[in-house]
C-alpha cells in the first residue's frame, strides 16, 4: 500500500513524502500541477525512464505517466507549488 505523509504545505509550496513497497505501482495519472520527485532510497520506473537515489524528476502540468518501485522499494519526495 502507498504510504503518503505530508510535510509542508505552507505559502503555496507543498512536499509529500511517498514510499513504495518493492515492485508496488501507481496506476496511470495525469498532473494538474508541475510536480517534481526527489529519490531518497530505492529505484522507481515511469514510461521515461528509471530513476535512482538522488535523481530528480520532472513531471510537467498535463503530463501522464505511471509508477513501479524498484526491487527494494522507492522513497521519495514530491514537491510542487501553486501560482
Amino acid at each position: 500500500m502507498v504510504k503518503e505523509k505530508k510535510l509542508l504545505d505552507k505559502e503555496g509550496i507543498k512536499i509529500n513524502l511517498i514510499e513504495l513497497q518493492p515492485g508496488e505501482q501507481i496506476p496511470y495519472h495525469e498532473h494538474k500541477d508541475t510536480k517534481y520527485n526527489y529519490i531518497l532510497r530505492g529505484s522507481m520506473s515511469d514510461e521515461r525512464g528509471e530513476y535512482v537515489q538522488g535523481d530528480i524528476v520532472e513531471n510537467l502540468i498535463d503530463s501522464r505517466h505511471s509508477i513501479k518501485a524498484g526491487s527494494e522499494g522507492c522513497e521519495f519526495l514530491v514537491i510542487w507549488g501553486k501560482k
